[in-house]
């Protein structure tokens, strides 16, 4: 009877034994490219994005004149709008607007290029994008806490300013414009830095 209690139990420990959990790689996934046009063609870029279904969107974005650093243009299949400075070289406060969304990015402090806050308030968003460590230009966070996401934003090579990967995973409900607004940041920054506008 011992015997048979033993055998038993050691059969139900057996068959208990919980499944291994996979690791959670999702925030180690490719999710979105920024390049410009061409080699150091600071005010063309394209910027493909993944989207919730896995397929990528293109996105243009390009100054509305050549080298009007304050004034952008961004277009895809069903979207565009303008991504703008609050006054004319205002290099803090931007808006990235069009018939859906008036989102501000804007620096946290003044001319703290490496700190930024954007916000949808009219649907309560916010998410903070800031360089990974301070003044590292080419490696920067996104983090939406509110909602658990967390992106990095990184230069392919190290000061090559012109070509960007992104890992992380977009909320499947983002719209395109927030994603726009996020990987704007690290461009823009970047772009007025190589240009000599901001130190």
């Amino acid at each position: 009877m011992k015997n048979l209690i033993l055998i038993c139990s050691l059969f139900f420990l057996v068959s208990c034994k919980p499944e291994p959990i996979p690791p959670n790689t999702t925030n180690n996934t490719l999710t979105a490219e920024m390049q410009t046009a061409f080699s150091e063609d600071w005010d063309n870029w394209d910027f493909t994005v993944q989207q919730a279904d896995s397929t990528n969107f293109a996105i243009n974005v390009q100054t509305a004149f050549s080298e009007d650093w304050d004034n952008w243009d961004f277009w895809a299949t069903g979207i565009s709008g303008d991504i703008i400075t609050a006054f004319s070289e205002d290099w803090d406060n931007w808006s990235l607007v069009n018939t859906d969304y008036n989102i501000k990015m804007k620096t946290a402090f003044s001319e703290d290029w490496d700190n930024w806050d954007i916000d949808d308030i009219a649907n309560g968003w916010h998410c903070d994008v800031r360089t990974s460590f301070s003044e590292d230009w080419d490696n920067w966070d996104a983090d939406d806490s509110a909602n658990d996401i967390h992106m990095d934003m990184v230069t392919s090579i190290s000061n090559d300013f012109d070509d960007w990967v992104v890992t992380g995973a977009w909320l499947s409900t983002y719209p395109n414009e927030y994603k726009i607004a996020v990987l704007f940041v690290p461009i823009i920054v970047n772009v007025l830095r190589v240009q000599g506008i901001i130190p």
